[in-house]
């Protein structure tokens, strides 16, 4: 063999070996950050959930508190001795 085929052969393997070094740690760098946004993407799941949950009850609570007002307004109304609503 030549040298100049065996300085070919250890360029080559120079230019291997750099661009596996560059490489290798954005790979890693990428699975890092992949895992990342999965674990951020079941989070947000999650307080969407609860979220949802939050506004049922919230929801649900009005309703009753509609339904309390508007007896209330009855008896009030009763109470009055009126015979007809009236609007205003």
């Amino acid at each position: 063999m030549s040298w100049e085929v065996v300085m070919g052969i250890v360029t080559l393997c120079g230019f291997v070996l750099t661009v596996l070094k560059s490489v290798l740690p954005l790979t890693n760098a990428m699975t890092r950050l992949t895992e990342q946004i999965d674990l951020m993407t079941e989070q947000m799941q999650k307080l969407d959930e609860k979220k949802s949950e939050a506004h049922k009850k919230l929801w649900l609570h009005n309703e009753e508190q509609d339904t309390i007002l508007l007896q209330h307004e009855m008896r009030l109304h009763d109470l009055d001795g009126k015979t007809g609503w009236k609007k205003m």
